[in-house]
């Protein structure tokens, strides 16, 4: 489900004991909702997918379900896993380091590496095959692995060198000696390749939806997993891992780094943030306030939402670059390509975390942090405002910075786009009862209404077939005119 639909909410705390399951996991309970007083109406749907041709559950909350739908789920999801469990891909690859490098190869569109004796049945169905797959290859599974880059989905695109280098050096020089890699795939692969000569200053665990790595790496170093509901494929197993590896003991200090897709619900990625903290704290018995370093990896312009989710992080001006990204990337901007907006959101200190001197970045005394080198301290505002990777100009009339893009307009009384409509605004207040003081999670009004109430529906089914939307809405219109 996307982050940014505007009438629907994910609830996170609910009283459903059987939340059904999809291919991903446990599904999410989620609430569609109206203008003004509306009835609203909840459903289960899949917490990694917002588009329902990549994963078309949905569940009306109190629905009975048959038995024979439930177990034509039960095979649809056995279905979507790969055909070997995570110690037989890995018994397989023992077995497949052994060939010859000309008779190992791997299915692109499967995402199976395969014997001499499996490629031909690839080969008929005209399946892409990457035949000659070395050592090399295969310790760089990131590189072997095509990209999922659907931003609907996966949205698997992977960190520059720059940006991985930027990240080991940053966990290093914070004496971190463990990384949870968290949707981090080219993070974890840097880790593992680095020296293992006694020197290794760094271990790391890959938690990833993507069972491909299954084939690639033992179960002690990734764990297939959904960052959206805190779901472990491997069952008890897995969780017994990731228990092992984030409990600190004799010297061992552990840090997270998270890379979402960009279109995921930055309120489930909180409450799985605050799961795996939680887990953290329990296990190694942190009670003096300590906190577990967390590198959040998302755009600048989703601040907002991550600020109000998580208290005390701040986002760094450093910019995550992405190798396979056709528009972020590292380098210069043109009308093409633009400086990638993703950033770095953390619980560190800011002034902790130094950004490459060499690339620009700079020491802002005033505002005890590293900025950016367009990012200009203000004055007159007292802070480095710029966001987007652009040199803000200050406003006498706003009393602000603003995007160099923007223009004080005396009829709005604010600065807007040069193409702007004077006096059309968005709405900020709350859609139920239209308070500018609260939004609407918060309106008193909602929080008061009955369960009846709640059971009820009054808005359009969007989730039916289109025929019959349209003859709701026709129905609705002859009501009206009646």
């Amino acid at each position: 489900m996307a982050a940014n639909v505007s009438n629907i909410d994910v609830i996170l705390k609910h009283d459903v004991i059987n939340v059904p399951e999809c291919p991903h996991g446990p599904t999410l309970l989620f609430e569609r909702y109206g203008k003004g007083d509306e009835t609203v109406k909840r459903f289960f749907a899949c917490s990694a997918f917002r588009d329902r041709k990549e994963c078309p559950f949905f569940q009306w909350e109190g629905e009975k379900v048959s038995e024979a739908k439930m177990h034509l789920r039960e095979k649809h999801n056995q279905v979507q896993q790969l055909p070997f469990s995570h110690e037989e891909c890995y018994n397989r690859l023992k077995k497949l380091k052994e060939l010859p490098v000309d008779q190992l190869s791997f299915c692109k569109k499967c995402g199976l590496l395969l014997f001499p004796e499996e490629t031909s049945n690839h080969e008929v169905k005209g399946h892409d095959i990457q035949f000659s797959v070395t050592s090399k290859m295969l310790n760089h599974p990131t590189e072997l692995f095509s990209p999922l880059d659907n931003n609907k989905t996966f949205a698997q695109y992977l960190f520059s060198k720059s940006a991985v280098d930027f990240l080991i050096k940053t966990l290093s020089d914070a004496d971190i000696t463990h990384v949870l890699c968290v949707g981090t795939p080219r993070l974890h692969e840097a880790i593992q390749n680095l020296s293992d000569d006694g020197t290794r200053s760094l271990s790391s665990l890959l938690l990833d939806l993507d069972h491909r790595y299954m084939q690639v790496y033992h179960d002690v170093v990734f764990c297939q997993y959904n960052m959206f509901n805190h779901h472990f494929f491997g069952g008890e197993k897995s969780k017994s891992v990731f228990h092992q590896f984030v409990k600190e003991e004799k010297g061992k200090t552990v840090a997270m780094v998270m890379d979402p897709p960009f279109g995921g619900m930055v309120e489930a990625l909180a409450a799985t943030m605050d799961k795996i903290v939680h887990t953290w704290k329990t296990l190694s018995n942190k009670s003096d306030g300590t906190q577990l370093p967390v590198f959040w990896i998302f755009p600048y312009f989703m601040e907002n939402r991550i600020t109000q989710c998580v208290q005390k992080f701040s986002m760094l001006d450093y910019k995550v670059a992405y190798d396979n990204h056709a528009l972020f990337t590292g380098g210069p901007m043109s009308k093409k390509k633009k400086r990638s907006p993703v950033r770095i959101f953390t619980n560190l200190p800011p002034d902790s975390v130094v950004l490459p001197l060499d690339q620009g970045y700079w020491f802002c005394q005033k505002c005890s942090r590293y900025s950016a080198p367009e990012n200009k301290h203000c004055e007159l505002c007292g802070v480095c405002p710029s966001k987007d990777g652009t040199t803000y100009v200050h406003c006498d009339k706003c009393g602000r910075c603003v995007k160099p893009s923007r223009f004080h307009c005396d009829s709005c009384g604010t600065c807007q786009q040069q193409d702007h409509r004077c006096g059309v605004s968005r709405p900020a207040g709350c859609h139920v009862c239209g308070s500018l003081e609260h939004k609407r999670r918060q309106c008193p009004r909602k929080l008061n209404l009955s369960s009846a109430e709640k059971s009820g529906r009054s808005i359009e089914d969007e989730d039916a077939p289109p025929k019959k939307r349209k003859k709701k809405r026709a129905r609705k219109k002859r009501n009206q005119e009646r």
